[in-house]
């Protein structure tokens, strides 16, 4: 990537980018292939809040951008969810939302749906990533987003729900299980979300709420 586009992308300038054919925009990548649309996502880490008006600019130029992964798989709703940019995750998915469905062996399915389900290298989900991140905000986004979409496990053997009991995340705990009462909770070696909970250094912290909250589910 241009240094000077490069800049322009940490700095959420969107003019040079508007000098540039929308071919060129999506061939513009860093040395571990981030599009400049991951970068702009990252560059924002630190911010407790962010604009989305260059991530929606930038994707009306060039849409393929939405579903282009780095070299570590992750598209850009895995970066905005690491980051806890509940915002641009809003964004990203409002924009899927209007795209063409995607044409899979299994048929066809939703933009959204298809994002919704992507996994980098480690096999985490956008859901995976933002219960690692503790960002209650991003969860409750991707969750309503399709509370019936069903998340595996990654590559750990994790399950979102049991990252979220072996984190001591009560309030992500509870969301998932609000929002998706069939939710998977299996974890590595044969262990639930319930032994996740069980083991968490937080069980003092309100964990007895969120153990009662694992039986209930288990047990339905």
């Amino acid at each position: 990537m241009d240094p000077d586009l490069y800049k322009a992308a940490t700095e959420g300038e969107i003019d040079p980018f508007i000098k540039i054919a929308n071919d060129h925009l999506g061939s513009a990548v860093t040395h571990n292939r981030n599009t400049v649309l991951h970068v702009n996502i990252a560059s924002n880490r630190e911010r407790e809040s962010i604009s989305t008006k260059f991530v929606e600019q930038v994707l009306e130029m060039c849409p393929s951008l939405l579903l282009k992964v780095n070299a570590k798989g992750d598209a850009p709703l895995h970066a905005a969810a690491k980051c806890g940019h509940a915002a641009v995750v809003e964004a990203l998915i409002e924009f899927a939302k209007k795209q063409p469905h995607q044409g899979l062996e299994s048929g066809l399915e939703s933009t959204a749906g298809y994002m919704l389900g992507m996994k980098n290298d480690e096999e985490n989900t956008a859901l995976h990533e933002a219960v690692q991140s503790g960002s209650l905000d991003v969860v409750k986004i991707l969750l309503e987003a399709d509370p019936a979409f069903l998340y595996s496990a990654n590559g750990s053997g994790e399950t979102p729900l049991y990252l979220a009991a072996a984190r001591g995340h009560k309030k992500i705990v509870a969301e998932i299980l609000g929002k998706c009462p069939s939710a998977a909770h299996e974890g590595p070696n044969g262990k639930t979300a319930l032994h996740a909970a069980a083991c968490s250094d937080s069980r003092e912290d309100g964990m007895f709420f969120t153990l009662l909250w694992l039986v209930l589910a288990l047990e339905n």
